[in-house]
This record gives structure tokens, C-alpha cells and sequence, in this order.
């Protein structure tokens, strides 16, 4: 059985699964905004979309790397806009292709992904639950090493690191002449918002990519930006195929920056909504980890294997993320998003009627 390796593949999981696609399903193993993309995208006069479409796109990026250096305090030589995350990781094994790498885990399945396309020797760093950052662990494996991939908040558990820890650890790599990259794709889901951005003028071995697709639910655009020192932005844009940030998003972007007020109710709303189905769920005698974004990690007590459940809620409409390609979780949980409060509402009662069975 060959199971997708990421969420939102709603088609690819069913078929592996030998089921029947229902005529109406919800989505959680999707985690971008649940709430859409901002009117002011969705809502862009068609000239706008024509002429990106019709004209090459600026290849340096240059008017929305301008506004993304303003955004987070560096100078523009510090900033790298891509196609999306994915592409910015990749672009990082590249240029440390053959390297020695170690992933705190569980995490995005991509680290490893790139880091094995381009040879790189790769040691994992496996956090228990409740998976916060065990800063000594992480410590005994820096000097072994030239790259470590943080993922804060993670995915998929949903858990922040202390700011604090990641200083430290950060700092101790640069004494022992390691990179650290710190994946923030959803750090502007946190109820506080802060990133950090500054610790790049501060570090100069620290990597921290970052995506717009998450938070604007703009996932079929791909975008997302790099912060890291100059140096290393001039080496990664060598490797970045030309154009290859498209017109469209390039303009998309520009205008999600302005959307301040959309993110601060996006964040609102989630954590409220996260709070009230962890409540429920918990009630239901359901672990759920400690997350402070818009997803989190759903298991039994005994942490059993998960496949039953996810079958279960398959054909009750309820499409949840596996976890049999997260190292350290092996499918003992199930990964779900945190949608609008009739569609968490579904969830409960289908969780419910599992518990009944």
C-alpha cells in the first residue's frame, strides 16, 4: 500500500486505501487557511492576471523582495523569494549536497527528501512526545555535522520551540561552524506572530524559509522566501532556475503583504476554534498534542496504529493525514487541520461514533 506522503491528496489516499471517493468529503489533512485566500487576491481585476500572464516576470523579484526585506527588518541582499518552500529546501541541499545532515524529527518530509536527491549523508534526531526541543540531544549531535533542519512551529505535531532554546542552539552551531534551517512556514499561525527574522542579522549560519501559500491558502501559486545572510542568498540564487517566481505570483504576493487585519482574525479564529475542538476531543478521551497553530496530532491513549481510524472517518466523509512517513510517529496518530466550526463539528461527532462502535 503506497500512501501519499503529504495531506491534501484526498484522490491519491482513497485509491490506496481501496475505497470508493465519497460523493461529499472534508478535507482535513489540508492545512493551509481554512477560512480562503484574502478578497483583495480573489477579487483582482483580470487585467491584472492578463498582463502577468502575457509578460515575462521581473527574474530578480526585485519590487516584492523589496517589500518582504521592509517586512521582516533585513536589507534586501538577505531575502530569497521561490516557488514556494519546497523549492527553497531544495535549493539549500543543493548547495550542501554530500554534506553531513541531521533532521530534528518528526518533520516535513521534504528535509529529507532534497537531502538524499543531492547525496547528502542524513542522521535523524528523533524528539518523544510531547515533542519540545530537547536541547542537549540536539547539542551532542552539532559537532558531527555541517547542516541541521529545525521545523518550529513543527509539522507535523504543531508544537513551538522556546525562543530561548533555538538562540542557544543557533548560537552553539555558529561557535562549531554549522548551519541551522529553521523551517517557520506556519509561524504567522501563532497566537503571538513572531518570527524570527531579526536572529539573521544576529547569526550568520542561520537559514529560515518561510511560505505564503499556508496562511493565504494560495497553495496552487507557490511562494515563499528565504532569510538568510548575503552570502549565502548570492550562492542559492545561482542555483535557482531563472523566472522562477512567475509573474502572477510575484503580483499575488505584493498585495498578500498588505493583509495584515486578514491574518489577525485568520489567527483568532483558529486558536479559538483549535481550543474548542481539543476541549471536545480530549472529553472523548482522544490525546491531542500541544499545538499552537492551525493543525495538531490526534491519537489513541495507547497510541495503536491508526490505519482502522483513518478508514473509519474515510467513509464518514473525514479525510484525515496519516503519519506512517513521519519518523518517530509510525502512524500512531492521525495529523488534522483545523477547519471552519461546522466542519470541526463533523469531526467530533465522526469521533464520537468511533468511540460508540
Amino acid at each position: 500500500m503506497l500512501l501519499p506522503n503529504h495531506g491534501a491528496n484526498p484522490k491519491q489516499l482513497i485509491e490506496a486505501l481501496g475505497k470508493q471517493m465519497p460523493y461529499h468529503f472534508i478535507d482535513f489533512s489540508e492545512n493551509t487557511n481554512p477560512f480562503g485566500s484574502p478578497a483583495a487576491v480573489t477579487q483582482l481585476p483580470i487585467v491584472d492576471f492578463t498582463k502577468a500572464m502575457t509578460h515575462y516576470p521581473d527574474p530578480h523579484v526585485t519590487e516584492l523582495t523589496s517589500k518582504l526585506a521592509q517586512k521582516n527588518d533585513v536589507s534586501e541582499n538577505k531575502v530569497l523569494v521561490g516557488n514556494g518552500a519546497a523549492e527553497l529546501i531544495f535549493l539549500i541541499a543543493n548547495f550542501f549536497q554530500r554534506k553531513r545532515v541531521a533532521i530534528v524529527e518528526p518533520a516535513f518530509s521534504e528535509y529529507l527528501d532534497a537531502c538524499q536527491a543531492f547525496e547528502c549523508t542524513v542522521t535523524s534526531i528523533v524528539l518523544p512526545p510531547p515533542w519540545q526541543l530537547d536541547l542537549n540531544l540536539v547539542l551532542s549531535a552539532i559537532c558531527d555535522i555541517d547542516v541541521l533542519f529545525l521545523c518550529s512551529p513543527n509539522n507535523p505535531t504543531g508544537v513551538r520551540y522556546e525562543l530561548a532554546d533555538i538562540i542557544d542552539l543557533v548560537d552553539e552551531a555558529e561557535k562549531q561552524g554549522t548551519y541551522v534551517v529553521l523551517d517557520e512556514a506556519f509561524y504567522d499561525f501563532s497566537e503571538d506572530g513572531y518570527g524570527l527574522h531579526r536572529l539573521v542579522n544576529q547569526f550568520s549560519n542561520l537559514l529560515i524559509v518561510r511560505s505564503l501559500t499556508k496562511m493565504f491558502a494560495i497553495a496552487g501559486i507557490r511562494l515563499g522566501y528565504l532569510l538568510a545572510n548575503a552570502d549565502l542568498i548570492e550562492e542559492l540564487k545561482k542555483r535557482q532556475p531563472t523566472w522562477s517566481v512567475n509573474g502572477i505570483a510575484q503580483q499575488v504576493g505584493l498585495t498578500l503583504l498588505k493583509e495584515v487585519s486578514f491574518v489577525q482574525q485568520t489567527v483568532l479564529n483558529i486558536h479559538q476554534e483549535r481550543r474548542r475542538v481539543t476541549r471536545l476531543l480530549k472529553d472523548l478521551d482522544y490525546f491531542v498534542s500541544d499545538s499552537a497553530v492551525n493543525f495538531y496530532l490526534l491519537a489513541e491513549r495507547d497510541r495503536r496504529d491508526t490505519m482502522p481510524m483513518l478508514v473509519f472517518l474515510l467513509e464518514k466523509g473525514i479525510i484525515a493525514r496519516h503519519t506512517y512517513n513521519f519518523n518517530g510517529l509510525n502512524g500512531g496518530y492521525l495529523r488534522l487541520a483545523v477547519k471552519n466550526s461546522e466542519c470541526n463539528d463533523q469531526l467530533v461527532d465522526a469521533l464520537s461514533a468511533w468511540r460508540k462502535q
